[in-house]
């Protein structure tokens, strides 16, 4: 029975993802990054449709991508997340990890970054540049830097933050009105989505610390997997599309080897951490 559950939950989920499909559209997400990228970027309130919430630096990234005509964006955005979620759950054998990918589709059909973010998951302790998506698009979701802290992995802690600063810095010197647009519209939108961020579950002032502490905990206790459900408790909206950035956990898991070469520095104390973590305290 257990064994079906995965197949059950699936078929479920993909239903759901086809009333999606006939009720708002294919890459109702997409759309507005691609809307954003062409023209106006913070016209459209949270909350309504083609609402565009993220930093001028993510419209930047993908403007090349969106001087294609929205038919051919939508089919490489949503076709790349198909893709991707793929060669996360891989490693589980396809009798896992179809099933799981069925339920990954709400996220295939919407278009939304958290098919990036399931990336970082999976990459984000070996190339800690990649921690500059999430920081630069949802905000708090960009917990790598906490892990790399709590571990005292300095070199990887600064190349997380390097790495954002120096994006943002780029982002900011092609286009500062955009970014003083950003900064007003998240400042005027706040109050305004108070009471709809996080849906009908504990609002994110409460969920951003949990998730905070949480990942915390796991660093000290060298429990990877608290990343990517911090990730999902972190997010700005709390919503079950953001469990798809549990796609990346397989490959996380399945690199164990050290997060520092021999020479570095900084492992002796990255490791100790590790083992006493593993150890518990003395």
């Amino acid at each position: 029975m257990m064994t079906d559950l995965p197949w059950l939950c699936g078929v479920g989920i993909t239903a759901y993802s086809a009333v999606i499909v006939a009720t708002v559209g294919v890459g109702y997400d997409a759309h507005a990054y691609w809307l954003a990228a062409r023209g106006p970027v913070y016209s459209a309130a949270p909350n309504t449709p083609d609402a565009y919430l993220y930093s001028p630096a993510f419209t930047q990234a993908i403007w090349p991508l969106a001087q294609l005509p929205w038919p051919v964006f939508c089919a490489l955005w949503l076709g790349a997340a198909g893709i991707v979620f793929a060669l996360l759950l891989r490693p589980l054998g396809w009798r896992r990890a179809l099933p799981l990918w069925l339920c990954c589709t709400p996220e295939v059909v919407s278009g939304n970054v958290f098919w990036l973010f399931a990336v970082v998951v999976a990459l984000g302790l070996r190339r800690p540049w990649l921690w500059a998506v999430p920081a630069l698009t949802k905000i708090t979701p960009a917990l790598g830097p906490v892990w790399f802290a709590v571990r005292r992995e300095w070199t990887r802690l600064g190349i997380s933050v390097l790495a954002t600063a120096l994006v943002g810095a780029l982002s900011f010197a092609l286009d500062p009105a955009g970014w003083w647009a950003w900064i007003e519209f998240l400042r005027s939108n706040l109050g305004s989505t108070t009471s709809q961020v996080g849906g009908l579950f504990v609002p994110p002032v409460v969920r951003i610390p949990v998730a905070i502490a949480l990942v915390a905990w796991g660093a000290w206790r060298d429990r990877r997997w608290t990343i990517p459900v911090g990730m999902v408790l972190a997010n700005p909206v709390f919503g079950s599309t953001a469990l798809v950035v549990l796609a990346g956990l397989p490959l996380l898991l399945r690199d164990r080897t050290p997060a520092y070469p021999p020479d570095d520095p900084a492992s002796s104390a990255g490791q100790a951490v590790g083992d006493r973590g593993r150890d518990g305290p003395s």
